[in-house]
């Protein structure tokens, strides 16, 4: 039996930029003021309105990576990788150096300054472990977010991934990270961003 590999894929083409997943994931986790595991950010506009603006939203939390930069260098080995590839910290052993805050290509992490312990996104791990989606998969107004495991051909979000396999892109590849958290890129809006990674 293949063992199970927990992601996330997000079509940039359905996000809308609502923000209903941070403020799902910031309820669930009881994440604190000024603390945010997921962000959404506004890409644009670009360009000149009404035939060449570009414009879309981009939806970022921890890429939850094969290869994580943030294991690396925690001096306390506070970051870990569950067996289904789930990034998490360890409240009890983190210290808030930040090692890890400045370790991530992808500015996933941060420091609660009230408990002065790195938070992050933890894919609702318990959720996929119950066969559910994440709050913020489940919240999401627009079906932008599928996660689970990535390994089941039969998944739906394996599904997903192969329907739409011309669109599919890992931010910052070349950091060789290899993020399990991937994006869709828009059909239309991005062609700037296409361009740039070889996708135009």
């Amino acid at each position: 039996m293949t063992e199970k590999k927990y992601g996330m894929v997000i079509d940039l083409d359905k996000c809308s930029g609502c923000q209903a997943c941070s403020v799902a994931c910031k309820m669930e986790n009881d994440v604190d003021l000024g603390v945010f595991r997921t962000r959404v950010y506004r890409m644009g506009p670009i360009g000149q309105w009404p035939d060449a603006l570009e414009l879309f939203y981009f939806p970022n939390g921890c890429m939850h990576c094969e290869y994580p930069s943030c294991i690396d260098v925690c001096p306390t080995k506070a970051t870990f990788k569950t067996d289904e590839g789930v990034v998490l910290v360890d409240a009890n052993r983190c210290f808030g150096c930040q090692y890890c805050v400045w370790a991530c290509p992808y500015e996933a992490r941060s420091l609660n300054p009230n408990t002065k312990v790195v938070e992050k996104c933890t894919l609702c791990v318990d959720k996929l472990d119950a066969g559910e989606q994440p709050l913020c998969c489940y919240t999401c107004t627009t079906g932008a977010r599928v996660a689970g495991d990535m390994n089941d051909p039969d998944s739906r979000i394996s599904k997903v991934l192969a329907e739409n396999a011309g669109r599919v892109y890992r931010v910052q590849p070349e950091f060789g990270n290899e993020p399990k958290v991937v994006y869709l890129v828009p059909r239309k809006g991005a062609e700037t961003l296409c361009k740039s990674i070889g996708l135009s």
